[in-house]
Order: C-alpha cells, then structure tokens, then sequence
C-alpha cells in the first residue's frame, strides 16, 4: 500500500480528489493539507509515499515546500507530484525544474490521476511536447566543460546521445511509445528516461543557483 498526502487550496476540491485515489486498493490517502503548516501537521505522522501539490496554492507556500523537500537533495522521498490546471502553466515548468518528480494536467488529462499517481510510484514520468521543448532550451543554453567534475570522464548533469533523442521526439509530438520503438526500448524504459532527465534538470538549476549565491 502506498501512501499520499494532498496539498489543495480549494479542501471541498481536496476531498473530491481524495475519494477518486481512495478507489484504488494500492493507494490510501493519509492526510489532507490546505497551507505549509497544515502538511508539516501531517508530516508528523512520517513522511507519506507520494505528494499531490496544487499548483494554485500562494507562490510562496509552492516554494518553501520544494525547498524543505528537497534543499538536502532527497529525491523521490517523497515523490511530488505538480497539479497544473494545463501543460503551458509557467509554474508547472518552474515546480519541475525545482523537484517535482511529474504531474498531472487537470484541463487535458492524458491518463486518469490514478494511473498518474501510480506511474510515479514505479518510477517514471511524462512529459509534453511543451515541457520537452523547455527541457531541451534549457540544456541548449548550458555551459560545461570536461572538468566540472573532478575525476570524472563526463558531466552526470549533461543529456546522453538517447536523452537528446528521446526529447527531440517527444517535442515533435511523438507518443511515448513511437519514441520506444525509435529508441529500441520499452515504454517503461522511456517513463524512467524522463524522470531522470528531471533529475538532471533539477541538479543543474540548483548547481546555476549555487553558483549564482556564491559568486
């Protein structure tokens, strides 16, 4: 059984959203938040599985939630996942460039949230043709050179060849699985890709803000 706690503005939207991930019997909710102190009331009880964050909560509480969650560079613990009124929301780019792990899109939603949520818990995410044009702007603009990492024949933060390629295609419009086939792999394959290139979207821009406050 998996764990999720909701963080929503809107509590009679909350419930709502609670009893649709209540319908699946690998999935309980265990608590409900409407502002930062309200989840680190729930977070007593320990850190849940997986955490649904709207969006349309005040920018500030949206910041310092991605900050006390991933300011020690826990990934995935717990998973966070972005709900975005749509894909071309400017804070869903800024919530994954900032830690979360994927999201689900309320205005065109390409899968149910249930199937969302549990793509994440296994380890993958989606993206848009929108996101990954962002993606692939933002690493198009990056700078490294062979020696930011000491030690190392390869900057872990740069794309591989199948990373460029599965953004390319994906920004093209390809489905997750044409790009499968074009790349040899699973769809499955493909989904784990895609987390980890937001991972490395994330490590980079907290690597620029680093360097930023340093200097």
């Amino acid at each position: 059984m998996s764990t999720v706690v909701l963080m929503h503005g809107d509590m009679k939207l909350a419930h709502r959203l609670r009893e649709e991930i209540s319908q699946a019997p690998d999935l309980e909710v265990t608590g409900v938040a409407d502002s930062l102190p309200a989840l680190r009331e729930v977070f007593k009880q320990g850190l849940p599985d997986l955490v649904i964050v709207d969006l349309m909560l005040p920018p500030t509480h949206l910041k310092s939630l991605l900050q006390s969650l991933r300011s020690q560079g826990s990934f995935g613990k717990p998973l966070i996942l972005a709900l975005a009124v749509s894909v071309d929301d400017p804070r869903l780019i800024d919530a994954l460039c900032h830690g979360a792990d994927g999201y689900y899109a309320d205005a065109r939603p390409t899968v149910p949230l249930i199937a969302a949520i549990q793509q994440l818990l296994r380890g993958e995410s989606s993206m848009s043709p929108q996101i990954a044009r962002h993606v692939r702007k933002h690493f198009a603009k990056a700078e490294w050179v062979a020696s930011d990492f000491a030690g190392s024949n390869r900057n872990p933060m740069q794309l591989t060849e199948t990373d460029r390629l599965l953004l390319q295609w994906t920004a093209e419009g390809y489905l997750p699985n044409e790009v499968a086939r074009g790349l040899q792999l699973t769809a499955q394959a493909v989904g784990a890709r895609m987390r980890n290139i937001y991972r490395k979207l994330q490590f980079d821009v907290r690597s620029a803000n680093f360097s930023f406050a340093a200097g």
